[in-house]
């Protein structure tokens, strides 16, 4: 059996503001600067440094991340380090990449990465062969891109509120279950309606059979709590299902007159 690694050649991809105003000459030179670089092993997160250009304050680095595994990753605070020609660190810092969004897997992201010269040995600085490398404490996280499973008929015209609503959640890792509070309404009868998103996030279905549920309002009064039991709500692998509530309450004319969008739900 063979225990050579298998190597991945990766493709450009940009994220979408750089994707609409790169013109299609400058992508095939940034196709042609990827290809230049090393093959990376499969199942590695690998950051390439193309040069370090010295600024009157900063230090800017150019650098590829390119992902070898085989679902997309997201990076959020990224500890990375800046070694000079002699591999010695000359300085580091924790970088907040969420701009950069998903990162497709076998490609490559070009970005840019400044260093205050202030938290820089500059007496160690090196122009030539400078690179920048993930600090040993970095941890690549796998999210999931979850869909919805299926939307009941009467709730088809909210569709595009549904789906806008998902997208914008904090994407959650692989094998988790998490429940967001789509809305809360209230009828003329003083019910209280919650609709709940519930995103499953493992490869296996799970199968939902309580939800504690506590609304408080925007001081933190605690306005009606309860368990619900759900019948048969099972949600497949990587899916989204909506789940809608309902509290049969008797609210006074104050709090029925204080209704807020501010209300918020507790899951306990």
């Amino acid at each position: 059996m063979s225990n050579i690694s298998k190597k991945i050649n990766t493709k450009l991809s940009l994220d979408k503001k750089d994707e609409s105003i790169i013109s299609d000459t400058q992508k095939e030179i940034l196709q042609e600067e990827i290809e230049e670089l090393l093959p990376i092993e499969k199942d590695d997160v690998n950051i390439s440094t193309i040069y370090v250009f010295e600024q009157s304050e900063e230090l800017e680095a150019k650098v590829y991340f390119r992902n070898g595994l085989s679902q997309n990753i997201n990076f959020e605070y990224v500890p990375l380090i800046l070694l000079n020609s002699e591999d010695e660190e000359i300085g580091r810092n924790v970088f907040d990449l969420r701009e950069m969004g998903d990162l497709p897997s076998c490609t490559a992201r070009p970005w840019k990465i400044y260093f205050k010269k202030s938290e820089i040995h500059m007496d160690k600085f090196t122009p030539n062969k400078c690179r920048v490398i993930f600090d040993r404490a970095l941890k690549a996280v796998n999210y999931a891109n979850i869909e919805y499973e299926k939307i009941l008929e009467e709730l088809i015209k909210f569709k595009p509120r549904f789906e806008s609503f998902l997208q914008e959640l904090p994407k959650i890792e692989k094998g988790q279950l998490a429940i967001s509070t789509f809305n809360i309404s209230l009828n003329v009868n003083s019910n209280i309606y919650v609709t709940l998103v519930i995103r499953n996030s493992s490869d296996k279905s799970i199968k939902v059979e309580q939800i504690p549920v506590t609304l408080k309002d925007e001081d933190d009064n605690i306005i009606v709590s309860g368990k619900f039991n759900l019948k048969e709500f099972i949600i497949k692998p990587i899916k989204a299902r909506i789940c809608n509530l309902s509290f049969e309450v008797d609210l006074t004319p104050e709090k029925t007159e204080n209704f807020s969008n501010k209300w918020k739900v507790i899951f306990e």
